[in-house]
């Protein structure tokens, strides 16, 4: 019988800039879902993600703990825990935490993408 659930600590973190992100459930994770991914990213107290662009994906993301700032092409919102963020595909985006605590962040992307592709080199 295939398993169905599955919690966060048995995913490893992949470091990438700025953060630490689990993919949990995707194509080559749990699941394995064909068309979607999930996972979670923890982004250090007072530190800046710098920007990237998912071209072919679109992203949802939803604040657990902690507060920041998303920028979209360079024009930032505010987010705190409960807000949910809409990322279109093609948009340089990027994530800036300024509280004290862990930003933590949930995200589905559809289609779904390979850890850390979208970064700029």
């Amino acid at each position: 019988m295939q398993k169905h659930t599955i919690h966060e600590n048995e995913i490893e973190a992949v470091q990438l800039p700025g953060r630490a992100h689990k993919m949990i459930i995707g194509p080559n994770n749990f699941g394995p879902a064909e068309k979607m991914c999930f996972g979670v990213a923890d982004f250090p107290p007072m530190k800046h993600a710098p920007a990237h662009v998912h071209e072919s994906q679109e992203e949802i993301l939803y604040v657990l703990t902690g507060k920041g700032e998303f920028y979209f092409d360079g024009v930032p919102e505010e987010v705190e825990p409960g807000t949910c963020v809409y990322v279109p595909q093609s948009v340089t985006h990027s994530i800036n935490n300024t509280s004290e605590d862990v930003l933590k962040v949930v995200y589905v992307f559809s289609p779904p993408v390979a850890q850390g592709s979208y970064d700029k080199k």
